[in-house]
């Protein structure tokens, strides 16, 4: 009976101690859905030491509508007393090494190359020395536009025709019926029928 109340009391005080305990577990990581370690969601800003300002991705106040939401007639739109423009990008200017990347920049596309130019660029993709991202970058145009102005390497496409033979004769039943099928695809889309 007396270990009874003693193990009763035990309990009671641990209970006490558990309920007023002032440290809460912290979290090493924030959950969220994505792996942390192979994600590709993964884009973390730098930050700066110490402290940062870090505004709400709103409006200031729920008085104020921002300027896309505001018709061109409104008198808002130019006033520099309900929305002052410097003020804002002056913030967005100092914070702007402190933003993530969020696509990678795309050169303007050429798409106005000559006749000699269109003609050196099917040499050297018939040399088979550059590959066609080396051929992109040097000719500072995109990857669709080669693929259009040039025919792929000759011995590329017998080396790839050559690897299919070869696979081939593993393939079973089934799969070797739907690569004739695709074969007949083609045939009939090239001739238009």
């Amino acid at each position: 009976m007396m270990s009874q109340q003693k193990n009763s009391i035990n309990l009671f005080k641990q209970i006490i101690i558990r309920s007023k305990s002032t440290q809460i577990e912290k979290l090493a990581v924030t959950p969220n859905k994505y792996n942390s370690k192979s994600s590709g969601f993964n884009i973390k800003p730098v930050l700066p030491n110490g402290l940062f300002y870090h505004p709400a991705p709103s409006a200031p106040t729920p008085l104020i509508t921002p300027k896309t939401f505001l018709p061109n007639e409104d008198i808002r739109k130019t006033d520099d007393l309900y929305f002052n423009s410097e003020d804002y990008k002056s913030k967005i200017q100092d914070n702007l090494p402190n933003m993530p990347i969020i696509s990678k920049f795309r050169n303007p596309k050429s798409y106005h190359m000559s006749k000699e130019q269109i003609e050196e660029l099917q040499l050297l993709r018939n040399e088979g020395k550059l590959s066609r991202k080396e051929l992109c970058e040097k000719f500072k145009i995109s990857d669709y536009f080669l693929s259009i102005a040039t025919d792929s390497n000759p011995e590329t496409v017998s080396k790839e025709k050559l690897k299919i033979l070869n696979n081939s004769s593993k393939w079973n039943y089934k799969t070797k019926k739907a690569r004739e099928s695709k074969e007949k695809r083609k045939i009939m889309w090239e001739k238009d029928l």
